[in-house]
């Protein structure tokens, strides 16, 4: 008599997994069958089943409470961005611009420190800062790399070249360049915790708020 193969435990996986109705009405077999756990004493089929429920509706709850999380957050972002466009629109000369966006970034969004560089001939008031110098200009594109924004720390002469005022306090920074048509210059946000902005943050919004005020700016009246 031929001896019959021997059954391998990828075998006895293939078979459930093609039939996973195999314990339909076997109770008393699932009942028997008991599961080694690392944290305790063997546990039986269906105690182990409905452990592992348990544990993937909790995930399932978390990943749906932290769905709901972004959400209200994207909210917020929404309200306050939309918020702070309006308060561009209304701006009737600079002194509005300065602040539409110191209210915005300091009181909804909580920024430590920010400043606008606008590469102008215009003469402007900090946070609004005139860059005349063509060179000025040029050294503060090559700090983008290339790229339409910075987040992250960055040396402290990086810092005070786009803040462009005293900037020991800042640690962390954002930055987006507003590039409009003869209207160029840099929006930054700064904090003093050195963790607070990283470099694998994304910086939609603030490129947003950098193109609006691409389009804004030049409608704002010289003086």
């Amino acid at each position: 008599m031929s001896q019959l193969p021997r059954l391998t435990e990828a075998d006895v996986v293939q078979f459930l997994e093609d039939h996973p109705e195999f314990f339909i009405g076997k109770d008393a077999l699932l009942s028997d069958m008991r599961i080694p756990h690392n944290s305790g004493p063997a546990t039986s089929l269906v105690e182990r089943q409905l452990a592992v429920h348990r544990e993937r509706n909790v995930e399932l709850r978390q990943r749906l409470s932290d769905l709901l999380e972004n959400a209200r957050r994207n909210d917020q972002l929404f309200e306050k961005s939309r918020r702070l466009v309006l308060a561009l629109v209304e701006a009737e000369n600079w002194m509005g611009v300065q602040a539409a966006l110191d209210d915005s970034l300091r009181k909804d969004f909580g920024v430590d420190a920010w400043a606008m560089l606008h590469f102008t001939e215009r003469q402007l008031e900090e946070p609004l800062i005139a860059i005349h110098s063509t060179e000025r200009q040029r050294t503060t594109h090559r700090l983008f790399k290339g790229h339409r924004a910075i987040c992250g720390q960055l040396p402290a002469s990086d810092i005070a070249m786009l803040l462009g005022v005293d900037s020991s306090d800042a640690k962390s920074v954002a930055s987006a360049q507003i590039r409009g048509r003869d209207n160029n210059g840099v929006l930054t946000i700064a904090s003093k915790n050195p963790s607070y902005y990283r470099s694998s943050m994304d910086t939609l919004f603030l490129d947003y708020i950098a193109d609006v005020l691409a389009l804004r700016l030049p409608q704002i009246p010289v003086g």
